[in-house]
């Protein structure tokens, strides 16, 4: 009997790392060596005008890849110029990943693939450049509040899932964001970014969270698996700066966040939390020091 379900196992090991032909998947590590390339540009190059066609043609090729058979199973090298969060009940994948202006503002790129053999995307269309009150509305992915995602936390209410995403803003020269946004799909199947379930208490619902803070600043905004809740710093203005001007807002050493009760994020104030990780997403906000993609040394 326990060979029988050994054999089982391994039947299934295989089938899973069987979803990808050897054809297909040649195919798609040459895509991945030209992104790398254009990733190369992305980040490294001097000029506003390359890194912003070599983004475009990151799409362009990241596009023809997902049209092969079996995309959503291959693999992606982790040097790549992007992040890919992937929502924990396998329904899908997003990639995000920016290209920087010479003014150090951020424009954000992504595209949301749905797990199918053939190709079912969602490209995401950076439009925060020209959105007001942010926390407020819920948008398609042609209006897209663009953020670097680096988490995910599914919840439900109902039968509805709501994929709660943690994401990272460069914003400007003189603040950074983090996010937390609410990823939902309608009945059509069709991705719908914030949602009423964020309870900040007072009668104060939003739609998404934006936790704005000092560029110099590091500030945590991620799911505790261990603590089973949202936990964020809590930022305060630095000295006497003026209140509401986030370009002089750091953590104060004390914390916030989120509990799900009831089918809504609640908030929490003072949350006794000793184990800190500074920075959810690595060095963000610290020049040239957040490399999305390193580049392999020559001769190597």
């Amino acid at each position: 009997m326990k060979i029988f379900f050994c054999s089982i196992l391994l039947a299934i090991s295989f089938i899973s790392q069987a979803q990808i032909t050897p054809d297909n998947h040649r195919q798609l590590k040459l895509y991945e060596d030209t992104i790398r390339m254009y990733g190369d540009t992305l980040i490294n190059s001097k000029l506003k005008d390359n890194r912003t066609i070599a983004s475009y043609r990151i799409i362009k090729t990241l596009t023809k890849a997902l049209r092969i058979e079996n995309s959503y199973y291959y693999s992606w090298d982790s040097l790549l110029p992007w992040k890919i969060i992937h929502a924990e009940d396998g329904a899908f994948k997003i990639f995000t990943w920016y290209a920087q202006s010479d003014e150090g503002m951020y424009k954000f790129f992504g595209t949301l693939q749905m797990k199918s053999d053939t190709l079912k995307m969602f490209p995401l269309i950076d439009y925060s450049e020209f959105t007001d009150h942010q926390q407020d509305i819920n948008v398609d992915n042609n209006n897209w509040i663009g953020a670097l995602y680096y988490g995910i936390k599914t919840v439900k209410s109902g039968k509805k899932n709501y994929y709660t995403l943690f994401g990272w803003d460069g914003n400007n020269m003189m603040s950074n964001k983090k996010v937390m946004e609410i990823l939902s799909f309608n009945k059509q199947g069709q991705p719908r970014f914030g949602a009423p379930i964020i309870d900040m208490g007072n009668g104060k619902i939003l739609n998404r969270f934006i936790l704005e803070f000092a560029k110099e600043a590091s500030a945590s905004l991620n799911y505790n698996a261990t603590e089973k809740r949202i936990i964020y710093d809590h930022i305060a203005p630095n000295g006497n700066s003026l209140e509401g001007f986030f370009a002089n807002y750091v953590p104060d050493g004390t914390y916030e966040g989120f509990v799900w009760k009831k089918g809504k994020w609640r908030h929490v104030e003072n949350i006794e939390y000793e184990k800190r990780t500074d920075g959810d997403v690595p060095n963000v906000g610290k020049v040239r020091e957040f490399e999305l993609y390193q580049p392999k040394k020559s001769g190597k």
